[in-house]
């Protein structure tokens, strides 16, 4: 096919607007999609029904896109209200981690407003850190915990390595959690003893190395 003005070979497709174009020198050759139109009486007014044009076609769809999307922001926002009523004080609904749980994800979607001022503080403590990887979350029943619960857990098994005293009363509130839950978490350390004892051997003789770094 070639144009019929310049005789180029050049012919694009715009299916947005409905055309067949000349590149070379932009005359329109033809029609993609003819419109055809019936008079339809409304009252005392003629309206004009016909196929619609290529552009039409792409708003409708877009239109629809439109609103799937706004259909599932509708869906996802009720889903979050369902979890956020469930939750406690002081802990709330991530958004993205719901996002994920959504898809399949076995994210944990409740988060305690405290979380990212602890993970400052755990990043700040090489040795907290340490712990946390090293034997926490190697341990099925410690690593089930929730970060709060992890970060005390590590608290207090420094403590144990450094051979200090254990003071309950500031790593709740370092941990924002309660007292009663950190007597939990301590009984809960003695009855894994048998298999982190070992773990709190090896780090013992680098207390020093790993105090040294974090300085």
């Amino acid at each position: 096919m070639e144009c019929i003005y310049c005789g180029s070979q050049n012919l694009l497709y715009d299916y947005m607007h409905g055309y067949i174009v000349c590149s070379n020198c932009g005359t329109i050759n033809d029609d993609i999609f003819m419109e055809h139109y019936i008079p339809v009486k409304d009252g005392e007014i003629f309206k004009f029904k016909g196929l619609p044009t290529v552009r039409e076609g792409f708003e409708r769809k877009l239109a629809k896109n439109r609103l799937r999307q706004l259909a599932k922001v509708r869906r996802d926002v009720k889903i979050y209200e369902n979890f956020a009523k469930k939750s406690r004080r002081g802990v709330y609904v991530d958004w993205d981690a719901l996002q994920k749980r959504l898809q399949g994800d076995k994210s944990r979607i409740y988060k305690h407003v405290a979380e990212d001022s602890i993970k400052r503080a755990v990043d700040m403590d090489r040795l907290v850190r340490i712990i946390i990887e090293e034997i926490i979350e190697q341990d099925p029943v410690l690593s089930s915990r929730t970060l709060r619960g992890k970060v005390a857990l590590a608290i207090i098994l420094k403590h144990m390595i450094l051979d200090s005293n254990i003071d309950m009363s500031r790593i709740a509130k370092e941990t924002s959690l309660s007292k009663m839950h950190i007597k939990r978490l301590l009984t809960l350390i003695r009855t894994r003893m048998e298999f982190i004892n070992k773990k709190l051997i090896e780090l013992k003789s680098i207390v020093p190395k790993a105090i040294s770094i974090s300085q």
